[in-house]
């Protein structure tokens, strides 16, 4: 079963990430407010509707109602029959996918950097020198853009000069065309599994994170 932004709370979400969005605390209890009365009654929602629901002048929830409008946070559409109606979907699907990336994006740096550090060791070892802060960055860089450490090995051996040297400028290069070269076998190969695991994992990751404000 494939995870929506409707088996997340769209509460949680909101108050862990409404700052990213340049959002007041306003501005969020608004689309709070909002999800919860569009749940009661299909409606377009006014600053009229909203205040009988909350302590904030009329004037500032109109202020905000219109923010969020002009930033489709709030969304208006004309429903065959109904008419004008209020809407948060896009929104929702937005912070959902948005928080996705995110968290894929913080497991992926951190498993380049706990790989990073066995793979400095190893470096040092077949140069014979501690690496420099640059060349560090550059491995975990290689790592984040998807090198393996099998590649980042082959490349940087093969700069290793006579005196035992490596080139870090020169492996990069090597890098990217052994990234190529890899990504040239896959063409015409079928990702149906590569895409089933990818969404294991980003399924299992949200359901391992613990849902609480304090997170």
């Amino acid at each position: 079963m494939n995870i929506t932004e409707k088996d997340i709370p769209f509460a949680t979400l909101l108050i862990k990430r409404y700052p990213l969005y340049d959002l007041s605390e306003l501005d969020a209890m608004v689309l709070l407010v909002s999800d919860k009365v569009l749940e009661i009654e299909d409606t377009l929602l006014t600053c009229d509707i909203l205040s009988s629901y909350m302590k904030a002048s009329r004037e500032d929830i109109d202020l905000s109602l219109s923010k969020l409008l002009s930033k489709n946070f709030v969304e208006v559409v004309d429903v065959p029959q109904k008419g004008l109606r209020s809407t948060l979907d896009s929104f929702k699907k937005r912070l959902f996918a948005d928080w996705v990336r995110d968290i894929t994006l913080e497991k992926k740096v951190a498993h380049s950097k706990d790989g990073a550090e066995n793979l400095y060791e190893e470096l040092e070892r077949i140069g014979g020198r501690t690496l420099s802060p640059i060349e560090r960055d550059m491995v975990t860089k290689w790592l984040q853009s998807g090198a393996t450490k099998d590649m980042v090995l082959e490349a940087t051996k093969r700069t290793l000069t006579k005196s035992g040297d490596l080139s870090f400028k020169r492996a990069d290069k090597m890098i990217l065309e052994l990234e190529r070269s890899e990504g040239r076998k896959k063409i015409g190969v079928s990702t149906v599994d590569e895409d089933l695991k990818k969404k294991q994992e980003i399924q299992d990751i949200i359901r391992n994170t613990h849902w609480t404000i304090d997170d």
